[in-house]
């Protein structure tokens, strides 16, 4: 009888702490290295690059019930979430970061039906993310890229700002900022940090392709060319890569490798297969299908 009345207990127990917890939650450690906070629940990311903390912060993100959120001053609320960033160690919260993070909210179809019923010109723009400011009740409405592929949509801001309640905010007033709408086209990140190229990054038979020099520079890895045999070396500390331009065949050290897809020369310049060529050096490569987006990530 004792037994039964401890796992009653135990159960009564369990269902009020599940009652007690949000409907969504999510936490991560960031600070030194790339980070990335995902819940597709909430429609929520937080992108994090390397260093945006000299102490390491806990952060958690729990989502927030947007239809109790009054919308101030033509601002409407899509979805929120109440985010805290604390260095549990000295036990203090976070009110700013050495270096801007990435806020990045999800929308869909239903959301931007909706949209366009109240502006059918500018649905997508009027999509932007925004803080709360409890001094001046009022939302901190941060600089936004909107990206939208017909059925999905994502919309990113930067800011080092940190704890705090984020939202995917709509504004219908007619004075409103309209937030930039990004164009098609491939973006490469390494640590969650853009890398810059005078070349356009390309698609062939399902492979993003790269020009080499700079993806080689943002791992670390000198190049070393060989033209006798259109062959291209890749060196960092001990590691070494070898690929031959129009050949699928690789080595790393004497170990054969295989690509799907061969580096080749368009307009003078070397491209490579992206994931080939980070994997080969212990990076572990995303693809973000919405925003077009292949992050590499090094410290995997």
């Amino acid at each position: 009888m004792r037994n039964v009345r401890v796992i009653i207990l135990a159960v009564l127990s369990l269902a009020i702490i599940l009652v007690s917890m949000p409907a969504w939650a999510a936490n991560v450690t960031i600070g030194q290295y790339a980070t990335v906070l995902n819940n597709d629940e909430m429609g929520f990311r937080l992108e994090a690059p390397p260093n945006v903390s000299d102490k390491p912060l806990l952060v958690k993100a729990e989502a927030a019930d947007s239809s109790k959120i009054v919308p101030v001053d033509g601002i409407y609320v899509t979805r929120a979430v109440q985010v805290s960033m604390v260095n549990n160690a000295a036990g203090w919260t976070a009110s700013s970061l050495a270096k801007p993070a990435r806020m990045v909210f999800t929308f869909n179809d239903i959301d931007y039906q909706r949209a366009s019923n109240m502006d059918a010109g500018q649905p997508v723009g009027r999509f932007r993310i925004g803080y709360w400011d409890e001094s001046k009740k009022d939302w901190v409405q941060l600089p936004s890229h909107v990206f939208w592929n017909g059925s999905n949509g994502v919309v990113e801001a930067e800011t080092d700002h940190a704890s705090g309640r984020y939202a995917l905010l709509w504004s219908y007033k007619e004075d409103a900022q309209i937030s930039s709408v990004v164009p098609e086209g491939i973006r490469i990140m390494v640590d969650l940090v853009p890398i810059k190229s005078d070349v356009a990054p390309y698609v062939k038979d399902d492979r993003t392709m790269v020009p080499l020099r700079v993806i080689a520079e943002n791992l670390g890895a000198r190049v070393d060319w060989i033209g006798s045999e259109n062959r291209i070396d890749l060196v960092r500390n001990l590691e070494k890569v070898s690929l031959w331009v129009g050949k699928t065949e690789a080595k790393k050290g004497q170990q054969s490798m295989f690509m799907d897809v061969a580096p080749e020369v368009v307009n003078e310049r070397t491209f490579v297969p992206l994931r080939f060529v980070s994997e080969a050096f212990g990076a572990k490569v995303t693809w973000d299908e919405i925003t077009q987006t292949a992050k590499v990530f090094k410290n995997q």
